[in-house]
């Protein structure tokens, strides 16, 4: 028995421990596609070569998510044509109405999605909110978490285009 357990082990500890990596700064963001709360599709590939995108994976129940709201609406409003921004719902414990009333009691300027079963929060192993992201034009990660100011230096160095050999 103990050596059943123990051929079990060595069997599922490099599934475990790959299952457990998470995306990290260079990495290169998985591609999806989602529907925003304004019907209209979300193509992550579609920005790659055209402009930077954050990502902010979030829930209506979190406080810190509550507390970035002014900060997202600056940035829209600021950087909106130099920054795609999107706003995943986690679908952990939310649903869109529960989206659509926060929308109206925070007067968000930002596009919005609902991560139906959490399919994609899961494809960037999120495991709590906010977790946010920032894709350069490449489609690479240059931020996880702790994002940045955004200023034109920042977008800048963001939307520089790097050689084939190298992406």
């Amino acid at each position: 028995m103990l050596k059943v357990i123990l051929s079990l082990c060595l069997l599922l500890t490099p599934m475990l421990a790959t299952a457990q990596q998470s995306l990290s700064v260079g990495d290169k963001a998985p591609n999806f596609t989602i529907k925003r709360l304004n019907g209209t599709q979300f193509h992550l590939a579609d920005y790659q070569g055209k402009k930077p995108v954050y990502l902010i994976f979030w829930n209506t129940w979190c406080g810190y998510c509550i507390q970035k709201v002014p900060t997202i609406n600056e940035l829209a409003r600021t950087y909106g044509q130099a920054l795609e921004i999107l706003a995943v719902n986690t679908s952990w414990s939310d649903d869109k109405e529960l989206i659509r009333a926060f929308q109206q009691q925070h007067q968000t300027d930002y596009p919005m999605a609902f991560d139906d079963n959490a399919t994609i929060t899961d494809l960037f192993d999120v495991w709590g909110s906010p977790t946010e992201f920032i894709i350069d034009i490449n489609g690479r990660i240059q931020h996880r978490d702790k994002i940045p100011q955004v200023s034109a230096k920042s977008l800048d160095a963001w939307t520089k285009p790097c050689l084939p050999e190298v992406c």
